[in-house]
C-alpha cells in the first residue's frame, strides 16, 4: 500500500492514519517518505499485544476518523487492517463516502501467526469482524485470485477487484552479481541462497537449511536470511536446525533492510528461497518473487496454484522434500544459464508488474467507486 499510496500522493491529497504507540512501531524499519497528512490518534495507550492494542484504543480510533471525516472533507477512505477496518467502515456508511477494503492479506491467518495458543478463537473472531467489515465496504481491492474468491464467497454484491503486487523498475533491475556482492561485503566464490522476510510460522526453511547440508558435501554454498522473526520462536528453530545439520557456520543472518538495498542482495544470490506454506494467506503475489523476477533472478517456491497464473517464466516449484531437493540441485549447477535466459523477461516484467502502472489502475478502481 506504501508504494500505492506514494504514487497517488503526487495527484490527491493523501491522509495517513497513523497508529500512535503502536507494538510493532520500534521494530519497523526508518519509516518512508510519504507526501501525506499524518493523523495521529491523540492519547492512544501502548501495549505489547497487538490484538489488545486495537481493542482498548478502539474508541479513540473512532473518534480520529470521525474528526478526520468531519474536518478534511474525505472524499474516499481505504482501509486494510480488522478491527479499524470495521470501525472505518461503519463511519464511512454514515457520511456516505464511498470505502475500499484493500484486502492485501488473509487477516485471520496472519493475525494469529502472532500468537502461539489460541489460534483458532483468534481466527474466528477475526474472521467474524473481516466479513462484516468487507459487507460494508463499496469496493474491494485484492492481490490474487485466490483472494478474490475469499471475498466473493462472504461478500458477493462488493465489486473486488485483482491488482497484484509490484515492483519499482528503477531499482529492481539486473546488476553484476559481483558487484553486488562488494557492495555487500559478501564473499565471491560461495553459491548463495537468499530469503528474504519475516522468519515466522507461513514459511518453512527448515527443509532448506537440510538439503544445503547436504549440497556443501560438493559444493560451497551459503544461506542468506534477511529478516526477523515475530516474536523469535522461529529464529530459534532455525538456529537449532543449523547446529544440528552443521550449517551454523553458512547461515548468514542480516538484520531487516533499508528497500533500496534489497536489490544488491537479490542480485548478490543464485537464487531466492520463498517457501511459503500452504495457507490462504500465501495465495497471492508475493513482493518478494517478484523483486526476485524483476532482477532477473530465479525463485524456487512452494507449488502454489496463483504463481503459475501470474508469472510465466523464473518461478520453479516444488510440492515436496524430494522435488526441493531436485530443483534447488539444478537451478544450483545452472544457474548461469538461468539467469541468463531470464534476461529478456525482466525487462517485461518490470513494465507489466510496475508500480506506477498498478497505480494507475487503482486510479480507475478509486474513481468508479467514487461515481457509484
Amino acid at each position: 500500500m506504501y508504494h500505492i499510496a506514494k504514487r497517488l500522493a503526487r495527484k490527491h491529497e493523501i491522509y495517513l492514519l497513523s497508529y500512535t504507540n503502536h507494538p510493532l512501531a520500534t521494530r519497523r524499519e526508518k519509516l518512508r517518505e510519504l507526501n501525506a497528512v499524518e493523523i495521529p490518534i491523540p492519547g492512544a495507550l501502548p501495549a505489547k499485544n497487538l490484538g489488545l492494542y486495537y481493542l482498548i484504543n478502539a474508541p479513540q480510533t473512532y473518534l480520529t476518523i470521525k474528526g478526520a471525516i468531519r474536518r478534511e472533507g474525505i472524499d474516499a477512505i481505504i482501509h486494510a487492517n480488522i478491527l479499524p477496518s470495521l470501525i472505518t467502515t461503519k463511519l464511512a456508511k454514515l457520511h456516505r463516502i464511498p470505502a475500499i477494503y484493500d484486502y492485501l492479506d488473509h487477516y485471520p491467518e496472519s493475525a494469529s501467526a502472532y500468537y502461539t495458543t489460541g489460534k483458532h478463537t483468534i481466527e474466528t473472531g477475526v474472521w467474524i469482524i473481516v466479513t462484516q467489515a468487507l459487507k460494508n465496504s463499496n469496493a474491494a481491492i485484492t492481490p490474487s485470485y485466490g483472494l478474490k474468491k475469499v471475498i466473493e464467497a462472504v461478500a458477493p454484491r462488493v465489486p473486488t477487484y485483482i491488482i497484484p503486487n509490484g515492483v519499482d523498475p528503477e531499482l529492481f533491475k539486473p546488476q553484476d552479481p559481483h558487484v553486488a556482492r562488494r557492495t555487500l561485503g559478501l564473499d565471491p566464490e560461495p553459491r548463495i541462497v537468499l530469503f528474504s522476510g519475516s522468519l515466522d510460522v507461513w514459511v518453512d526453511i527448515g527443509s532448506a537449511v537440510k538439503i544445503l547440508a547436504k549440497l556443501r558435501q560438493r559444493i560451497d554454498i551459503r544461506l542468506l536470511v534477511v529478516g526477523y522473526s515475530h516474536g523469535g520462536a522461529y529464529y530459534r528453530k532455525l538456529l537449532q536446525l543449523s547446529k544440528r545439520y552443521g550449517m551454523e557456520k553458512f547461515i548468514y543472518f542480516h538484520p531487516p533492510q533499508p528497500y533500496e538495498k534489497i536489490p544488491y542482495y537479490i542480485n548478490a544470490s543464485d537464487l531466492v528461497y520463498a517457501p511459503y506454506g500452504r495457507m490462504l494467506k500465501n495465495f497471492a503475489t508475493p513482493l518478494k518473487i517478484a523483486e526476485a523476477l524483476s532482477c532477473g533472478v530465479p525463485v524456487v517456491a512452494t507449488d502454489i496454484p496463483e504463481y503459475k497464473l501470474w508469472y510465466r517464466q523464473g518461478v520453479y516449484t516444488y510440492r515436496n522434500y524430494e522435488e526441493l531437493q531436485r530443483v534447488l540441485n539444478w537451478i544450483i549447477a545452472n544457474s548461469a544459464e538461468i539467469r541468463e535466459s531470464l534476461l529478456a523477461y525482466s525487462r517485461s516484467f518490470r513494465h507489466q508488474f510496475s508500480w506506477d502502472r498498478l497505480t494507475e489502475k487503482y486510479e480507475l478502481v478509486l474513481a468508479s467507486t467514487a461515481r457509484r
